[in-house]
């Protein structure tokens, strides 16, 4: 039985290690885009705005 729960908490950890990594490759893809498809100011709005709520 322990074999059978050890077993299963690795394809778990699996699993949850794995959509973490997709969900990274997702936003570095989406960055991507946005830089290749508008350059630079996409972010730096993006940064002047967050700048922006700071103050």
């Amino acid at each position: 039985m322990s074999t059978e729960t050890e077993h299963t908490d690795r394809q778990e950890q699996r699993a949850r290690v794995g959509l973490v990594a997709a969900a990274i490759l997702c936003l570095v893809a989406s960055g991507g885009l946005l830089w290749w498809r508008y350059g630079g100011a996409v972010f730096t709005d993006l940064v002047t705005a967050g700048l922006a709520w700071c103050f």
